[in-house]
């Protein structure tokens, strides 16, 4: 069981006897490439932390979170034993119920998922989900309702491309957060390490890949005298088109062959990549 510690820790050091809660600036992108499952924590501490993820969106800091990288199934390729998750129980994952992760299901974060680039050979579209490696993460929550700034394109998703796995799979109610937001490169991508570039894989690159578009964007609104963006989930569902729609490839697990890239938003690639000239000019618009 979690539950968050008194404040003020003085075991580890870190508080030097001021009171310096509500004066420190936070960074203005914090992306984070790992989490846990819902199933592992209690909804009452998963509900308190991201209340606090809110809170800080609110004051002005994006909050950005892998989806994962074991497709519906859960951090370290697990599953659940019953519908729902209920009881938290979680096995080896050859087969089960879909595992959602947290923070990742957290309505107050930006979930990034992962894609590869297509062979060239194909020529239509650049991009696909991840099936390289790793699977993208993605699904629906157990824990968290619809946010209002995502209703209509989970209305829209099950309307045109409702999947056919029962309730045994999935919390398939049609009322509850769906996750990735959104997406970015995470198979062979370059990073150096020791004095050497080395080829990776997983959401791990995608979320921090997403975070520095971001980044990039605060820039351009602190050189036009506004702030930077905060919670920016509203935002992109409300301009869908300033991401490249992922519209092939899945996230396969816990036995099955997970969900499927479709056209618009999708529980594998979110609303898709993003463009970066046309996310830019959606929140230069904004105050």
């Amino acid at each position: 069981m979690f539950s968050d510690v008194t404040y003020p820790d003085t075991s580890s050091g870190g508080y030097n006897g001021t009171k310096t809660c509500g004066t420190l600036q936070p960074a203005a992108v914090i992306s984070t490439s790992y989490g846990y499952n819902e199933a592992d924590l209690s909804p009452a501490y998963q509900t308190r932390q991201c209340n606090e993820y809110m809170k800080l969106g609110l004051a002005g800091t994006t909050f950005i979170y892998s989806s994962g990288d074991s497709g519906v199934a859960g951090n370290g390729g697990r599953c659940c034993a019953s519908a729902k998750c209920a009881g938290g129980t979680l096995n080896s994952g050859g087969a089960g119920t879909f595992n959602p992760a947290f923070p990742a299901t957290c309505p107050y974060v930006t979930t990034v998922g992962a894609t590869q680039i297509k062979p060239k050979s194909a020529v239509t579209v650049s991009e696909e989900a991840c099936e390289t490696v790793i699977y993208s993460g993605g699904g629906f929550s157990n824990v968290y309702p619809i946010p209002s700034y995502q209703s209509s394109a989970i209305a829209s998703y099950y309307a045109s491309h409702k999947p056919s796995y029962t309730a045994t799979q999935y919390n398939n109610s049609q009322a509850v957060r769906g996750y990735p937001d959104v997406a970015a490169n995470g198979a062979n991508f370059v990073v150096g390490l020791d004095g050497s570039l080395q080829l990776v894989y997983g959401t791990s690159c995608s979320a921090p890949t997403f975070g520095a578009v971001i980044t990039l964007i605060n820039q351009q609104r602190i050189k036009a005298g506004k702030s930077a963006v905060g919670f920016i989930n509203p935002t992109i569902y409300a301009n869908p088109s300033a991401f490249n729609d992922i519209t092939s490839g899945g996230n396969q697990g816990c036995g099955t062959a997970g969900f499927t890239a479709v056209e618009g938003w999708d529980p594998v690639t979110g609303l898709g990549t993003p463009n970066y000239e046309a996310l830019l000019a959606a929140f230069l618009a904004l105050p």
